[in-house]
């Protein structure tokens, strides 16, 4: 149940990100406000990441075959995905040929509405990035044990080093890279195996995320989005929160978990829809982020409610697989 609200949790965070429902409505004088924002909001898809591998470290200890069928899974949704994105960019009249990293990498092109919308990159770089992790995380199962400690250590420690040492020197790390993730495989590892000591752990993983946070906006504010060391410590703290301790959620709770792979797939489409719909009622020449507080919830409500029927729809049909 502890999962279900995670999930819950982090899908509409990300929803409200790609909205942008704070940040667009604050004035530019507010960084600390727009930072917090960002601390929180990118905490989102890194959780789906370390609890995706903490399932597939858990299904492989349990039977060792999992993870032929997790890959192929997930190399599916992918495919999917990745040619719904392609599709549309065609339809929309985007210029061929692509770079291959459209292929794979990017997880499709950025969709371009012409003049009327800004382009929007497609977010299923992510289905990638999983694909990987999960790879590398059936080849650190296999590492002598003897090893993995000290090898978990001197990652987890370099990689957090390197994200410090980008903040200082104004280096942005690619929302795309997956420098932003390797350091999830070990931890998943062993939260697989010490799943209770790792949620003693809740308190210190706050004061380290506070504390990390406050060091990064001295040193001038986020200047990547999940490569921050901040980010890495308020993702321990949401799953060791989330991961047990809850008895029940509610039946809203429970779609949105069902459904977060679709509410995900599908909500940068309807939110294209819902601006442009908008703007045009207004009788605006261009598609404008919301530019109060109010606008920001009005979009979100009808942006989250289309999603949600969209992919419960799909779920009653042969496609389920890949919105559930």
């Amino acid at each position: 149940v502890g999962v279900d609200i995670l999930k819950a949790v982090c899908i509409l965070l990300v929803v409200l990100g790609h909205i942008r429902l704070v940040t667009s409505t604050l004035p530019e004088s507010a960084h600390l406000i727009r930072f917090i924002w960002y601390t929180i909001v990118f905490v989102s898809v890194p959780s789906f990441i370390l609890i995706s591998l903490y399932f597939f470290s858990l299904k492989i200890s349990e039977s060792g075959d999992y993870w032929k069928k997790r890959l192929l899974k997930l190399f599916q949704i992918y495919v999917f995905w990745t040619c719904v994105q392609f599709i549309l960019y065609v339809v929309l009249g985007g210029e061929l040929p692509l770079p291959w990293k459209t292929f794979f990498r990017s997880g499709g092109p950025a969709l371009s509405y012409g003049t009327f919308l800004p382009p929007m990159p497609s977010i299923f770089y992510y289905l990638y990035v999983l694909i990987i992790c999960a790879i590398l995380a059936l080849l650190f199962t296999k590492l002598p044990d003897k090893i993995k400690p000290s090898l978990s250590i001197v990652i987890v420690l370099g990689i957090c080093i390197y994200y410090f040492y980008a903040q200082k020197r104004g280096i942005v790390i690619d929302t795309h890279s997956m420098k932003n993730f390797f350091i999830y495989i070990p931890v998943a590892y062993y939260l697989c195996r010490y799943k209770e000591k790792f949620i003693q752990y809740r308190l210190l993983f706050f004061i380290l995320y506070i504390l990390t946070a406050t060091i990064e906006y001295i040193m001038g504010g986020a200047s990547s989005a999940f490569g921050r060391t901040s980010i890495f410590f308020g993702t321990l703290l949401f799953v060791s929160v989330f991961i047990s301790g809850w008895s029940k959620a509610n039946r809203p709770i429970l779609f949105l978990s069902k459904y977060t792979l679709g509410i995900f797939a599908l909500h940068p489409y309807w939110i294209a829809v819902v601006r442009s719909a908008y703007s045009l009622a207004l009788g605006r020449e261009t598609v404008m982020v919301p530019q109060s507080f109010t606008e920001g919830i009005v979009t979100f409500a009808v942006v989250l409610i289309l999603t949600c029927i969209s992919a419960w729809l799909i779920g009653k049909t042969r496609l389920r697989m890949y919105v559930s």
